[in-house]
């Protein structure tokens, strides 16, 4: 990280200019977005919050993060009410396109500009990727306990499954020069992530 990350008092102040990062991102995207104008919307000046980010790409990445937890957290309380594998993994599915459109919205990057930002978003988006992999195969082996599903290699079908989704994700952008979902297309996406879902659950249904 490129950021301070000290308890107490540097902790609290470190979350509001993420929180008012992530509403200045939200509405203008991160190309229009200054720091000047989040640390004005705080009340702070430009050079203190250099002292916690000292660029807005960290800061961008930091926002990144906190909206991934944030996705993760709707999960695990999503995963209280639902008892149901199958279920579940539509949720998950439904889960995933909001915080997919969130991510996309707050950056409103130009290709061009994606390609700068992609090496300092790497590792966040190779974590996420591991933690997502390893929520879709223990819904699998939830289904599997309950004898729902018939899976030999519960990972591998994860893995197929995430690629798959993100397959369809990346077809949406295809040709974009704008990292930018329109109401119409996000809807066409959901529509196509529904139908393959359940598709997959067929196949994962256990067949005696």
């Amino acid at each position: 990280m490129v950021y301070i990350t000290h308890s107490g008092e540097n902790a609290e102040k470190i979350n509001a200019i993420q929180k008012a990062a992530q509403i200045r991102f939200g509405l203008h995207g991160l190309e229009k977005t200054t720091m000047k104008e989040i640390a004005s919307d705080l009340g702070m000046s430009k050079a203190s919050m250099y002292y916690y980010f000292p660029d807005k790409e960290g800061l961008f990445k930091a926002v990144v993060e906190m909206e991934s937890d944030e996705f993760f957290h709707e999960i695990e309380r999503t995963q209280e009410q639902i008892n149901d594998p199958a279920l579940m993994l539509k949720e998950y599915i439904r889960l995933r396109l909001k915080y997919f459109k969130t991510l996309f919205n707050l950056s409103r990057l130009r290709v061009e500009e994606f390609r700068f930002m992609k090496p300092i978003l790497t590792d966040t988006l190779n974590e996420f990727r591991r933690r997502e992999e390893e929520l879709v195969m223990s819904l699998i082996i939830s289904g599997i306990e309950k004898g729902l599903f018939q899976v030999e290699n519960p990972l591998e079908v994860a893995i197929l499954f995430v690629e798959a989704v993100k397959g369809l994700r990346l077809q949406l952008i295809h040709k974009k020069e704008l990292f930018y979902i329109e109401p119409e297309e996000f809807k066409s996406l959901e529509i196509k992530l529904n139908l393959f879902t359940d598709i997959f659950i067929r196949g994962l249904a256990r067949k005696d």
